[in-house]
């Protein structure tokens, strides 16, 4: 006697098949080589960008709500070729570098910086340096206070001797750029080709234990 199927297993049947078939297809596509989880991406809050053997590592400014504020990183000689830092500053209009950049200040100003800073082989410059001590404004002069602003820590360590000692670098100040926008800057070195990409502007109490406000 021949076996028959009522419509509603048939239906059943056919749906448990396709929930198979499409479960495989999933899988097959979250394995390919554009899977997320495949994906190159940056942990820092700042921006990381190379040039040859020179490494930028988590590079933001810290501002407050007027536009005045300092720029922080760590720029490390990974080489065995001596280098040196000759300049920051905003990037020209059209500048290209693959990121979106919305909300481009349209003038913005970065002082500190007045004579190239060596970057010897294997070592790495913090700035601004951990006793390096705060400007209220581009052109003041320093306090004898030490800054009270924690560095944004690198993301990356030279390969020396002891990892993790850092040359301390001036304070850079920036003026024009607003917490919540983004800066295409261009760095500039004396051997390296200058590199370009945007970086954030963070409130100047981000890195604070008790940020205003919460309190």
């Amino acid at each position: 006697m021949p076996i028959t199927l009522s419509s509603r297993f048939a239906r059943r049947t056919a749906l448990a098949s396709a929930a198979a078939t499409l479960s495989i297809a999933l899988a097959a596509c979250s394995a390919s080589f554009d899977a997320p989880t495949l994906q190159p991406y940056q942990a820092a809050e700042g921006s990381n960008f190379e040039s040859g053997q020179l490494k930028v590592r988590n590079m933001l400014v810290l501002a407050d709500a007027d536009g005045k504020g300092e720029l922080h990183s760590v720029i490390v000689n990974d080489g065995d070729e001596a280098d040196t830092l000759v300049s920051i500053a905003q990037a020209p209009a059209g500048t290209q570098d693959g990121q979106a950049g919305a909300d481009q200040p349209t003038d913005v100003k970065f002082e500190g910086l007045t004579q190239p800073i060596d970057l010897e082989p294997h070592t790495a410059l913090r700035l601004p340096g951990a006793d390096t001590p705060p400007i209220a404004e581009a052109g003041a002069t320093p306090s004898a206070t030490p800054s009270e602003t924690p560095t944004a820590a690198p993301t990356d360590t030279p390969s020396a001797p002891t990892p993790g000692a850092e040359d301390a670098g001036p304070a850079i100040i920036v003026t024009g750029a607003k917490p919540g926008q983004m800066v295409n800057v261009t760095i500039t070195f004396g051997n390296a080709a200058p590199v370009s990409a945007y970086i954030p502007v963070l409130t100047d109490d981000h890195y604070s234990p008790s940020p205003a406000g919460n309190e």
